[in-house]
Order: C-alpha cells, then sequence, then structure tokens
C-alpha cells in the first residue's frame, strides 16, 4: 500500500475512537446527574499505530486488501470498571445501542488465556461520516476491573520488553500475580455493596454542597450582605459536624430562606415599577 493512503485509512478509525469516547463519558456523566452508580470507571481509547499494525498482519498473514476485515483493533477502546459484576452490565449497555453492532464476543475473563490474561472484547462496527460519506469500521472494546487493566498494563509491557519470549522465572511470577488479580476482584465484590454506598453517599454531599453554596452566592444579590454572613457562618457549623442528615436539613431551610428573599425582592421591584408609572 502507498504511504501516503495510511493516514486516509486511519483517520475514520480516529474519527471512531474520538466520538466513542465522548458518548461513553456522556453516559457516565448522565449517571452520576442522576445520581445513580455508574458501572464505567474511566473509558481510554486508541488508534493502532502502523508498525503496530505491520507487526500483526505479518504475524497473521494479513494482505493490505483483507487489512480492515481481519485486523479487528485498529480501533480499540478500554472500559475500566470497579467490580466484575460491571462487565456484564457494560456490555448489555453496548449490545443495547443502536450505533453499535457488536459482531464477536471474546471471554477472556470466563476462559483467561494461559498468561494469566483476564479482559472481556466486543468487537462492533460503528458507522462515521467522512466527507466521502458513511465509513464503518471495526472497534474492539475491552472491559476489564482496574485490577485485570494494572495486570494487563504490566504484562503488555513486558511482552515488549522481551520481545514476546518472556523468561519462565518471570512468566510464572505474572501467573501467580494474575491468580493474586483475581482473589483481589472477589475481595472487592464481597464488600461492593459498601463501597458503593460509601461513594453514592460522597458523591450526594458534593452535590449538597455545590448547591449550597450557589445558592448563597445568588443570595448576595437578594439581600444585606450582613445577612448572608450569619447564613453562610451556619453553613460551615453545620459543615463542620459531617453529619448528612443535618446537611440535608440545612439544604432545605436554606432554600425556603431562599425562596423568601427572592419573593421579597420581587415584591420590592414591583413597588418600585408601580412608583415610577
Amino acid at each position: 500500500m502507498d504511504i501516503l493512503l495510511w493516514h486516509k485509512l486511519l483517520s475514520p478509525y480516529e474519527m471512531a475512537v474520538a466520538e466513542l469516547m465522548l458518548k461513553f463519558n456522556n453516559l457516565k456523566r448522565e449517571y452520576q446527574q442522576q445520581g445513580r452508580y455508574c458501572p464505567i470507571e474511566q473509558v481510554i481509547g486508541r488508534v493502532k499505530s502502523i508498525s503496530s499494525i505491520l507487526d500483526k498482519m505479518e504475524r497473521k498473514e494479513v494482505g493490505f486488501d483483507e487489512l480492515e476485515e481481519r485486523i479487528e483493533d485498529i480501533a480499540g477502546l478500554r472500559i475500566i470498571c470497579q467490580f466484575v459484576e460491571d462487565i456484564e452490565k457494560v456490555s448489555a449497555l453496548i449490545r443495547e445501542r443502536k450505533d453499535l453492532d457488536v459482531i464477536e464476543v471474546k471471554d477472556y475473563i470466563r476462559n483467561h488465556k494461559d498468561s494469566g490474561y483476564r479482559s472481556y472484547h466486543l468487537v462492533a462496527r460503528y458507522t462515521v461520516e467522512t466527507i466521502d460519506g458513511p465509513k464503518a469500521v471495526l472497534v474492539e472494546i475491552q472491559i476489564r476491573t482496574m485490577a485485570m487493566d494494572f495486570w494487563a498494563t504490566t504484562e503488555h509491557s513486558l511482552q515488549y520488553k522481551y520481545k514476546g519470549r518472556i523468561p519462565e522465572k518471570v512468566s510464572s511470577r505474572l501467573s501467580a500475580a494474575a491468580d493474586a488479580i483475581i482473589q483481589l476482584d472477589r475481595e472487592m465484590s464481597s464488600v461492593r455493596d459498601e463501597i458503593m454506598d460509601a461513594q453514592l453517599s460522597s458523591k450526594m454531599r458534593y452535590n449538597l454542597v455545590e448547591d449550597i453554596v450557589a445558592t448563597i452566592e445568588n443570595m448576595y444579590r437578594l439581600t444585606s450582605r450582613r445577612e448572608v454572613e450569619k447564613i453562610q457562618d451556619e453553613f460551615y457549623r453545620i459543615y463542620r459536624l459531617d453529619d448528612m442528615e443535618e446537611l440535608i436539613r440545612y439544604h432545605d431551610q436554606l432554600d425556603l430562606i431562599a425562596q423568601a428573599y427572592r419573593a421579597q425582592s420581587n415584591r420590592l421591584g414591583q413597588g418600585v415599577k408601580k412608583i415610577e408609572e
């Protein structure tokens, strides 16, 4: 293939990665805004380098004419989860999407590789709009836990260092580490409910504080600085108590106070208008 054609070939894959990363991050943000637990912890994307594509073509004996059909991971997305249970949830979210057509599943969690590699892979078709019209490309989506990702990243670095021929001593230690990763994921799953409760509570506290601060800022336009300073001092006192119920009570009470000040401000504004008329 002409060297000048490489960037034209890879451009739709770059578009696919950028679009899908944006979509999945927006999905994560939507979960958070609704105060719901999100099974997606992090989204990472990349387009395979030309050298990596050439290496894979040589290993799999793939010609340029069949490159885009047989090399399934030119565009790659990695979705990191906190818990093993989240992997199936993310997989279901992907299968339900209208913009992705899943054509292959590779379950390396139930059937992990001999090296100890564990991950859940989906190969899907995704269509991007280019200046030459719509273009369907293959995207490999890897779904794994943070622990699995740590192991896989380490193993990938060692594969690169030893050019795919990892010494037996190192390989056996990697295998032992893979067993430890399995146990870690199991332990994390055993306290999953407690962790989720703690995270949701932290998010709720964050949202309450943000809302309270925004309300107090707006009150500077509605009443005297002296009154607002009393209100903010009370907020700081409540915050230091580290009591969620008290914070919720203060938030609700502050809403009522702010409504009263807004109503008073509106009445004053209407009075001034009548005088001017």
